[in-house]
């Protein structure tokens, strides 16, 4: 008794300790999530306070805490723009949430994976996604989250230059977004919707339309915290339309409103950018003579932008100096800057920027060399317009593809579920009448097995009383059958064969020697519809030899196709052991094989053996033709046939080919089979 209180003591205490060390790691865990999420430390150390969360919550074996854990993991590789492992573990998050049917969890990680999408610039597995994100977040009832992916969505379909879908679930965020309170996010994000259908509407030249928009952002953008930075975006854009509508001075005084705003070149310095760039255009646009007071403009805006590593506004500055260069016939200088425009536009992958400094490229440039760039301005002016048509419907495709898969899914859980009941409620009324019938028939069981093992004895003397009458009936069949052939078929041909004989002595010596060749040919048949009437009254190859038969059809192929040929048969095979179906398919396999040498291989020789290695026979045939590319051949209707046969009697067959050096196929047979 003492001795079962130790041990039970030992257990209890054993639990306990293994309780403890659990709490410490899950301490241990939240310590360094928690300092993983700290602002005021390095993005190094992040990951490694991350990444030792991560480890240790697998050791607890919590799909819970590991998801946790791996949610800020990949969070702080992205902070880090290491993009490849914030998919790899994202992804791996993912099966996790499927697993704990974790739905929120889900839809987070579907809009994770979209964004690693986004950025490496796969849109369509990106808006795949997204689209997921939002049927979850819409099962889920979130309209804020619903909207951040509408904007996102809509986002990329404007720069894959999908208008129509793009308003479309701009139209809908704006909806849905108007159903919540106007607090400053929400109020950050309508000034975004509306300013893309603003952008859109300018793209589709509607441009009235874009104005309403872009004055929706300006009254929104004044209710914003910190407003002036969107109010003066805003302004831009609107002046950008005016521009487009001819309004060019109109435009003109709200792009210097905005170079003029006090401290902007502190706060925004691209903004600033944008605004003295766009002054200095448009100067020159409304008068030639502002030229030098518009590219002095464009040099300070230059140097900003050079000292800011501000890339994209440093192209389009590119740009406006190559054009007033152009314009005032300074053509060394246009073409510098219309050379730097399209090294940057092709760096940055802008093809708008790119197209447009390759057509003044064109122009500047002379002979092959300008006809060279305009080349190239035709042939990415056409790619982007194949890309424009398959863009405008390969995101409905994503939903439409998407939704089904979804039904489909939904679908087979239903079923699922109906065949589970129904299987369980068959199975409890199979059992429920097993038993009843099993309680009033126990009396009466032995003598039905009795009389059950009678019917079934009688049943099988019948079969094979049955078969045996099949048996002979098959044999006298094929008896007759062959004594018609060799009486009737064989008579005749051998009557045929004397008078050609008889006529052969009348004859020229052409007319005999064309007769013989018949003479030859009846012989042929005549020991063809020999062999086949052996074959009728025994098995295939039961009295003839497999040899000679081979040879045969060795003979007649090669001399029919004009191939030359060996042959060689090691002659330790006993070809008697083998079952008549696996000879019959061998000679089959041959006949298929030397049949595609001649129609396929161009071939002038043929090499055929079989040889014994290993109770396994090696049938090879090599010929000396064309060859082929085995890995890209496709298999027509007779190799199938080979391969077919090769597997019903267990062997193995390979091809060996190379182009000019003709082709060999193996054929390995096992004796047993």
């Amino acid at each position: 008794m003492y001795k079962y209180f130790v041990v039970l003591i030992i257990l209890i205490s054993s639990q306990l300790l293994l309780a403890q060390s659990d709490n410490k790691i899950l301490d241990s865990i939240f310590e360094l999530r928690k300092l993983a999420n700290t602002d005021d430390i390095s993005i190094v150390d992040k990951i490694k306070f991350a990444k030792r969360a991560y480890d240790l919550s697998i050791q607890t074996k919590i799909d819970s805490t590991i998801l946790e854990s791996g949610r800020d993991l990949s969070y702080a590789y992205v902070i880090g723009n290491d993009f490849e492992n914030y998919r790899f573990y994202n992804q791996k998050n993912l099966k996790l949430a499927s697993k704990l049917q974790d739905t929120l969890a889900i839809a987070n990680l579907n809009e994770h994976l979209a964004y690693y999408h986004y950025n490496v610039s796969q849109s369509d597995s990106a808006y795949y996604y997204y689209y997921n994100a939002l049927k979850l977040y819409n099962y889920l009832k979130s309209p804020s989250k619903q909207v951040d992916v509408l904007y996102a969505m809509a986002n990329m379909q404007e720069t894959e230059k999908d208008y129509a879908g793009s308003e479309k679930n701009a139209v809908q965020a704006l909806k849905l977004l108007n159903e919540l309170p106007e607090t400053n996010d929400n109020l950050i994000m309508s000034r975004a919707l509306n300013n893309l259908l603003a952008l859109i509407s300018e793209r589709l030249e509607r441009r009235e339309e874009a104005i309403e928009y872009y004055n929706k952002t300006i009254k929104i953008s004044k209710k914003i915290d910190n407003s002036r930075y969107y109010y003066l975006h805003s302004i831009n854009n609107l002046a950008y339309t005016y521009e487009g509508q001819g309004e060019l001075q109109r435009a003109l005084n709200i792009y210097n409103e905005i170079a003029e705003e006090p401290k902007l070149l502190e706060i925004d310095p691209e903004l600033y950018v944008i605004a003295v760039g766009n002054v200095a255009r448009v100067k020159f646009m409304l008068d030639k003579n502002n030229a030098s007071e518009s590219k002095k403009m464009l040099f300070n805006a230059l140097q900003i932008t050079e000292s800011n590593g501000d890339d994209l506004n440093k192209m389009g500055i590119y740009g406006f100096l190559a054009d007033i260069y152009n314009k005032t016939n300074q053509k060394d200088s246009a073409l510098y800057f219309s050379r730097k425009t399209y090294n940057l536009a092709t760096q940055l992958n802008s093809n708008i920027e790119k197209l447009q400094s390759l057509k003044l490229l064109g122009q500047l440039e002379s002979g092959s060399k300008g006809i060279e760039y305009f080349n190239e301005h035709i042939r990415l002016s056409d790619s982007l317009l194949k890309n424009e048509r398959q863009a405008r419907d390969k995101f409905t495709r994503i939903e439409f593809e998407t939704d089904q898969i979804i039904a489909e899914k939904e679908q087979i859980s239903k079923e699922r579920l109906i065949f589970l009941l129904s299987s369980i409620g068959i199975l409890i009324g199979a059992i429920l009448i097993y038993i009843i019938i099993s309680q009033r028939a126990k009396n009466k069981q032995l003598r039905f097995n009795q009389m059950q093992q009678e019917a079934n004895e009688e049943i099988y003397n019948l079969m094979i009383a049955q078969q045996d009458k099949i048996e002979e009936g098959r044999a006298v069949e094929k008896k007759r059958i062959s004594k018609e052939l060799h009486d009737g078929i064989l008579g005749k041909l051998f009557g045929t064969r004397l008078n050609l004989d008889t006529l052969n002595l009348l004859a020229t010596p052409e007319a005999i020697k064309s007769r013989e060749r018949y003479i030859s040919g009846l012989k042929s048949i005549e020991e063809e519809i020999r062999k086949i009437s052996h074959d009728l009254s025994n098995d295939f190859v039961s009295e003839s030899n497999f040899v000679d038969i081979i040879t045969a059809l060795i003979e007649t192929q090669t001399q029919a196709y004009k191939l030359k040929y060996t042959f060689e048969n090691d002659p330790s095979i006993n070809w008697e052991e083998f079952p008549n179906k696996t000879k019959i398919h061998i000679y089959r396999m041959l006949q298929e094989t030397l049949q595609n040498i001649y129609k396929h291989a161009n071939a002038n020789e043929v090499k055929i053996s079989f040889k014994l290695k290993n109770n396994v026979i090696l049938m090879s045939i090599e010929d000396d033709g064309e060859g082929f590319n085995v890995n890209k051949a496709r298999k027509g209707i007779g190799l199938k046939n080979i391969d077919s046969r090769v597997r019903e009697i267990g062997g193995i067959a390979k091809v060996f080919s190379e182009i000019n050096k003709g082709t060999k196929f193996e054929i390995s047979i096992p004796t047993t089979n």
